[in-house]
């Protein structure tokens, strides 16, 4: 089994002074999630918010755990009340980031049949009131992005595109850059062959 946990890293600015002459040091301040409510967590893109799921059986060669970085692309929140009727069936997109310990049978987000259901809060928003542990645990993390789209001449008649997503990046898995050693390509061997001759010929 999968022992994971779940890091939010923050870059702070470091305080003016002796280890700050130049007024532009900053830092990464970690903090590990430790419970599902710990763990319901939204975008933060002044302090570059980031997560890491990491391993805590799995070292690399620095001693550091290996595990995946989560790098959000452009979201937004609902831009809705509180009380609108379809985030009190769909509560998950109250938050960006949530974090669960896996439970058979926790599937849906928004419960079951959100768009039928008059109950309010089912999915997510029900499971981590549990507030289970995120230390050391089989998790799932869920990620929830979406767009504002405010309509442009262009989309009419049909919307060509919207451009959403995030990234889903390696960390510590490697004990260098893994494309050091990734041989050149082969229009750049056979030019640099090419220029040989000529310099030869001439």
């Amino acid at each position: 089994d999968a022992l994971l946990q779940v890091v939010e890293l923050n870059m702070r600015v470091e305080e003016p002074g002796q280890d700050n002459v130049h007024h532009n040091a900053f830092y990464a301040e970690e903090t590990l999630l430790k419970t599902e409510l710990e763990a319901m967590r939204d975008c933060d893109p002044l302090s570059a918010r980031h997560w890491i799921v990491r391993n805590t059986r799995a070292v690399n060669r620095s001693g550091q755990l290996t595990g995946y970085k989560l790098v959000p692309g452009s979201n937004c929140l609902p831009l809705a009340g509180p009380e609108a009727k379809f985030l009190r069936r769909a509560a998950f997109l109250k938050h960006n980031l949530w974090v669960t310990q896996y439970a058979r049978g926790e599937d849906f987000p928004g419960g079951e049949f959100p768009n039928q259901n008059p109950r309010a809060g089912e999915g997510l928003a029900s499971w981590v009131k549990q507030n289970r542990s995120l230390e050391e645990a089989d998790i799932v993390l869920w990620y929830v992005f979406g767009i504002t789209h405010v309509p442009r001449p262009e989309d009419w008649p049909v919307m060509p595109v919207e451009h959403i997503g995030f990234v889903l990046q390696p960390h510590g898995f490697f004990n260098c850059s893994p494309a050091v050693d990734v041989p050149p390509n082969a229009c750049e061997t056979e030019s640099k062959e090419n220029e040989a001759k000529d310099n030869s010929a001439a």
